[in-house]
């Protein structure tokens, strides 16, 4: 935990950060609070889009995280962990880790944790961090991790502090995804890698799903869509260059969905089912018609 603080910087002027148990105090003066452990190194947004965006953003996730629930991994998470892998393949000392948008459950900070490797949360929903650290303590990692409120456009970590950097289903969210692209850059060490995932292109998703994703963008606040092309190349105007493209939730993550929400409904374990069409669909991973693109990418 203590060498993960000394990743901090200021978000104004990216100054040292030192102080106590409930505030921190940048060499130029800046100051932020500390609450329950958390620091809350947020700065007034940038423009007016910035700021309604948070706000709605802020709004949403702090209410569905300031629920009390146990610390469960599910299917999905654990689909996304293991490509998570792909940012320590052929590392021989991985870390430190920094998920970019980690949410209440923090999954991924927790179980990269779990695996010995240090590793940092970022959200702007300070419920969600707040939850995020009781669960890192109830599973036994408090000491890997470390959990932190700010803008996704703002880290407030120095120049190449991690190995590896994700944000997954954070971008669509952002007024400024070229500022919070050009961040994971930064903080990212030279020759490190950076795994995002996004809503794909809409005209790559089967037409009959586009009027139900459009609903879905609306509820919880998608700005934009991304092409492996346009992905690419906001990664490369940031410092990032595109090593492989991923992509997932094909036609048969629709009917997993639906067998799977009966599955719980009538009480059965749907396991089994739920992996065989998995991995139907990571045998598609090449094929552009599924409706989230992931792509890898690496520090120049």
């Amino acid at each position: 935990m203590t060498a993960l603080r000394e990743l901090l910087r200021c978000p104004e002027c990216r100054g040292r950060l030192s102080g106590n148990s409930s505030s921190l105090t940048c060499e130029r003066g800046h100051a932020y609070p500390i609450e329950d452990g958390i620091p809350i190194l947020t700065l007034k947004p940038r423009s007016e889009a910035e700021l309604q965006q948070q706000a709605h953003q802020r709004e949403l996730y702090d209410q569905e995280f300031s629920a009390d629930r146990p610390y469960r991994l599910e299917n999905w998470q654990r689909t996304y962990l293991d490509r998570l892998l792909l940012l320590w393949e052929g590392r021989e000392t991985p870390g430190p880790f920094l998920d970019s948008g980690a949410g209440g459950t923090a999954y991924a900070v927790i179980e990269t944790a779990r695996r010995g490797i240090p590793s940092v949360g970022t959200d702007l929903s300070v419920e969600g961090m707040k939850r995020a650290q009781r669960y890192a303590r109830s599973e036994g990692v408090a000491d890997q991790c470390l959990f932190v409120v700010c803008a996704a456009e703002r880290l407030p970590f120095a120049d190449g502090s991690f190995a590896g950097t994700a944000s997954i289903a954070v971008l669509e969210h952002l007024a400024d995804d070229r500022g919070a692209i050009g961040e994971l850059a930064r903080v990212t060490a030279k020759d490190g890698r950076v795994f995002v995932t996004v809503p794909n292109a809409m005209d790559h998703f089967p037409a009959p799903l586009r009027p139900v994703y459009r609903w879905h963008d609306r509820r919880v606040g998608h700005l934009r869509h991304y092409s492996a092309t346009e992905l690419g190349e906001k990664g490369r105007a940031g410092g990032l260059e595109p090593l492989r493209t991923i992509y997932s939730a094909h036609w048969i993550k629709v009917w997993q969905l639906m067998l799977h929400l009966a599955a719980g409904r009538l009480g059965i374990n749907d396991d089994r089912l739920w992996w065989r069409m998995e991995a139907a669909d990571r045998r598609a991973d090449q094929r552009p018609n599924g409706m989230h693109l992931s792509m890898l990418l690496q520090r120049r």
